[in-house]
């Protein structure tokens, strides 16, 4: 009886301690895969965590989205967070969205969000992401994920000028290497997916 009460007694610390040792774990990881020396600080990636301006409640995002972007441009901008990087680590979802509003500000890609997610639609396999010409529906089916896509998608809006990708246009899965990926300028790995920077 009293192995059983000991035992009861130490539950609670091991639950604690491994969750501890989870989170830091997991935190590091994103820590050290920022390349040292490159202009992304790993305090940038620090800010960014469900518990603070991305937990808001999502009409009221809806309702604080900047001037002259509208509700289907911040669908759009879910949409692709939801469909490349739902699997991704939360500070890999927002690069995914940072890169979006990058190829916005470019004069080499379409002006607005939904054109930037939606470039090359027609062309099956060769847009400029894969969810929007892969012949699947484009209908999010997690819910959990979709409204955490949201969430990321208005807290990105929202600081605009907190860029932690250091203004990348590009990224790439960590198990495939495009041609391209060698032209461009790498600036920060993140999850399973390696950013980067197209200078002019």
């Amino acid at each position: 009886m009293r192995k059983h009460k000991l035992i009861i007694s130490i539950i609670p610390a091991v639950i604690v301690a491994c969750l501890s040792t989870f989170y830091i774990l997991s935190y590091s990881e994103v820590e050290a895969s920022i390349p040292t020396g490159e202009i992304v600080q790993a305090s940038a990636l620090k800010s960014y965590t469900p518990a603070n301006a991305y937990d808001a409640d999502l009409d009221l995002l809806l309702a604080q989205l900047p001037s002259g972007v509208s509700e289907q441009e911040f669908h759009c901008l879910a949409q692709a967070v939801y469909f490349e990087a739902r699997s991704e680590p939360f500070e890999g979802q927002v690069a995914v969205a940072y890169v979006i509003l990058n190829r916005v500000k470019d004069k080499r890609y379409p002006d607005n969000i939904c054109g930037v997610v939606f470039q090359n639609e027609k062309r099956r396999n060769m847009c400029q992401f894969s969810f929007a010409c892969d012949g699947l529906s484009d209908n999010p089916y997690e819910m959990v994920a979709w409204n955490q896509a949201r969430r990321v998608a208005g807290g990105t809006l929202k600081n605009a000028m907190s860029d932690v990708t250091a203004r990348s246009t590009h990224y790439h899965a960590t198990y495939v290497q495009p041609r391209w990926a060698k032209h461009l300028q790498p600036t920060i790995k993140v999850g399973q997916h390696v950013f980067y920077r197209e200078d002019l």
